[in-house]
């Protein structure tokens, strides 16, 4: 990818750019047709002409040379096709991706540990067309950057992470979040409106929630969503992941686009691009942008005007951001971009992993009131604000956010990009072509890599890996899982120093222990659902949804939910409409 950037930076090409970019100006649809077809050739010809990087593994026949595997692997119908790969081909497989490229799907905890652990960071990075697409989506954060910006983002965050921080943060947040559970337990309560069963939308309620939380211990703003308040951020942030799935497979066409310079002439081609979920994407970037500078100017002008013992108990992660912003070198501040940056980053994926793993932990429950009553009993006996220890000295509700968490993995599919040739060991070893074993494999330079996390979780629990059971994590770990070299679960897993996971993990005990110490949740009337896969899994109910004038009809699949649901598969949002709450 350097390599790329260096050919953008030569001579030549900044002649060959300005006649293009004077082009595309006075033509710009015939312009941008011709660039792309001219790129697919050069793309295409150079695949036609090497061989096979992995002629002895097996996988799937290429029926589409265009597009390969990818909109199997990203389409919002593709669980099947997921879990068909490990059940038929073993922990890793060969799929084929843009223009018939050979690429890895891989279920292997011992590559999985390889890729997104031991050498995540010199060999297996994220492809530079997400971390480009990161940037256009939420600006320069943590999940956009790399290399030496990436680090230097990170140690300006570190005062954030810091053990004393962190303790007194804790503190913060499970009083902040307590308070946030009450606030929606009074809105549910409002909304039965003294009725003692009623069917309610829980998703929304999962949304606003979740939403408040990340605004309030996040960035110390307040959205006001649990009491009738109005978000666009919202709307926004549930349509952006079935906005941009179904264009994954044309990421390289992305890249071409990206690499434009300058911005505006990148702007300019987004709209002209007659595709509704491009224009979708861009309202949805503009929505975002705009919340994210009224939250940065409101808390700089609140930061500055503070007295220094008013701003040590400001605990919020923004503002401790700020506060170390300001007292850094010149040279080693986070410019306004940047900072902005983080904001997105942090609503962003704080909000989506809060509202999925929620909403899917109330559809589990209400459809096994056994462990409900169980987790009941033990959550009575907590008080309804506890400390951070008290909380954290519940075992069963312990052992049901790991297991949702195991089940329905917040991200369970996520791409790596070989940046070099490398070996990688299997801890399953699967048949070649040749009927041989094959124990390792020998990855080449510029393979793109996707690791499926719940069909890994799968692989790693044996035979009942696909029954919800939080009773396991109770009793002895099996020798499969002790052994894998994993945690057991892979739940959302990005980079080093991206530090949103402790959020989620924290703030889904304390709104289960603020919702089941007095509701009792049912499964509502059956419905008709579709299951939506992809980069981010979702279950989505059978109706449109609009969002400026965009309709998202899916399609449906006949059937009860939990019949539906079959194996379990991963969601992001997990119902609509679909439980019944009993006071």
């Amino acid at each position: 990818m350097s390599q790329l950037h260096s050919a953008f930076d030569s001579i030549q090409f900044q002649i060959l750019y300005g006649w293009v970019a004077d082009h595309i100006r006075t033509q710009p649809l015939a312009s941008l047709a011709t660039l792309v077809i001219v790129f697919l050739l050069g793309f295409s010809l150079r695949h036609l002409i090497t061989s096979s990087p992995y002629p002895n593994i097996d996988g799937p026949p290429n029926k589409k040379l265009m597009i390969g595997h990818l909109f199997d692997i990203f389409s919002p119908r593709g669980i099947a096709f997921h879990d068909n790969l490990q059940d038929t081909y073993g922990s890793v497989c060969k799929v084929n991706g843009f223009l018939g490229k050979e690429d890895l799907y891989v279920s292997d905890p011992r590559f999985l540990h390889e890729v997104l652990v031991k050498e995540v960071e010199t060999v297996f990075p994220h492809p530079q067309v997400l971390h480009d697409f990161m940037n256009i989506s939420f600006g320069p954060g943590l999940l956009a950057v790399s290399g030496e910006q990436h680090r230097m983002q990170r140690k300006m965050l570190n005062p954030v992470f810091t053990p004393k921080h962190m303790k007194s943060l804790n503190a913060f947040k499970v009083t902040t979040f307590t308070a946030v559970a009450q606030n929606m337990k009074a809105a549910i309560m409002k909304d039965l409106d003294g009725a003692p069963l009623k069917e309610i939308d829980m998703l929304e309620w999962c949304s606003a929630t979740a939403l408040e939380l990340i605004g309030q211990a996040g960035l110390g703003h307040s959205f006001g969503t649990l009491h009738g308040q109005e978000s666009a951020f919202i709307r926004a942030a549930k349509n952006y992941n079935p906005a941009w799935t179904p264009l994954s497979p044309v990421g390289p066409i992305f890249q071409l686009i990206y690499n434009l310079r300058p911005r505006a002439i990148r702007r300019k081609i987004a709209e002209w691009i007659p595709h509704q979920n491009v224009q979708i994407l861009k309202e949805i970037i503009d929505v975002q942008d705009a919340q994210a500078r009224m939250i940065l100017t409101r808390k700089q002008e609140e930061v500055n005007g503070q007295d220094s013992s008013e701003l040590e108990e400001m605990n919020d992660i923004i503002t401790v951001l700020l506060k170390a912003n300001m007292k850094a070198d010149e040279r080693d501040r986070l410019p306004h971009d940047q900072l902005l940056g983080q904001i997105n980053t942090l609503l962003f994926a704080a909000y989506e992993t809060t509202s999925g793993a929620l909403a899917r932990t109330l559809q589990i429950l209400s459809q096994n009131p056994d462990i409900q009553d169980r987790l009941r009993a033990e959550l009575q006996a907590t008080p309804e604000a506890p400390t951070y220890d008290e909380l954290h000295s519940l075992p069963y509700l312990d052992a049901l956010c790991r297991e949702t968490l195991r089940v329905f993995p917040p991200v369970p599919l996520m791409e790596r990009y070989a940046a070099r040739d490398w070996i990688v060991p299997l801890r399953y070893p699967i048949k070649g072509k040749d009927g041989k074993d094959i124990r390792e494999i020998h990855v080449k330079k510029g393979t793109h890599i996707y690791t499926a996390l719940r069909q890994a979780n799968r692989e790693t629990w044996g035979e009942d890996a696909d029954q919800f059971r939080p009773e396991r994590w109770l009793e002895k770990l099996p020798d499969s899982v002790s052994e894998a070299r994993t945690s057991g679960v892979y739940s959302s897993i990005w980079s080093k120093g991206v530090h949103v996971g402790p959020f989620a993990i924290l703030k889904a005990p304390v709104l289960i222990l603020g919702l089941f110490q007095w509701i009792q949740i049912l499964t509502a009337r059956a419905q008709n659902y579709i299951v939506h896969a992809g980069q981010d899994l979702q279950v989505c109910p059978w109706r449109k949804q609009n969002f400026m004038d965009y309709d998202h009809d899916y399609g449906a699949v006949p059937g009860r939910y939990g019949e539906l649901l079959g194996r379990g598969q991963p969601a992001s949002h997990a119902f609509e409409g679909v439980t019944g709450i009993k006071a």
